[in-house]
């Protein structure tokens, strides 16, 4: 019996442990480099436990950092957002924003299927997982309007 248990507390424990590991972080830089009224381009460092999330984790971090904290250079360095991440939870488009709506903003190449991103050298191994940085261009003004529209524009 107590030879399950111990299975069983280590089987929660590897499960706990490989969900934290596999999320992507968004502890990375987020630089802002050009903008020009409607579009922003940034360098973003993107980090992850695997090297195939670097990118997301980038994608993610930028989005994270102009939507709940700020980015230097662009709304007087405040957060867009008027509520706090906590608040938003609740409603449709910061629960869904990761997932179904950031991609109309980030700008795309002639043919509007692919991302424009250009990695700044490799994705490294290092003691906090994997990591690179990325330019990352983004349509800003739409995702102005769209804030205001749902009146979450800070």
């Amino acid at each position: 019996m107590f030879r399950n248990f111990i299975t069983a507390l280590a089987a929660v424990a590897l499960l706990s442990g490989a969900t934290a590991f596999a999320q992507v972080n968004h502890s990375g830089t987020v630089e802002l480099l050009e903008f020009d009224g409607k579009t922003a381009l940034f360098a973003v460092e993107g980090i992850a436990a695997k090297k195939g999330d670097v990118l997301q984790s980038a994608k993610e971090t930028l989005f994270d950092r102009l939507l709940y904290t700020g980015v230097e250079g662009l709304n007087n360095d405040r957060k867009l957002v008027n509520k706090p991440r906590e608040e938003l939870k609740a409603k449709d488009y910061a629960v869904n924003f990761f997932k179904k709506r950031m991609h109309a903003y980030l700008k795309q190449d002639p043919s509007g299927k692919n991302v424009q991103f250009e990695a700044l050298g490799q994705v490294t191994a290092g003691s906090g997982g994997y990591s690179c940085v990325y330019l990352i261009p983004i349509k800003y003004n739409i995702l102005i309007r769209d804030l205001k529209t749902e009146g979450l524009l800070n």
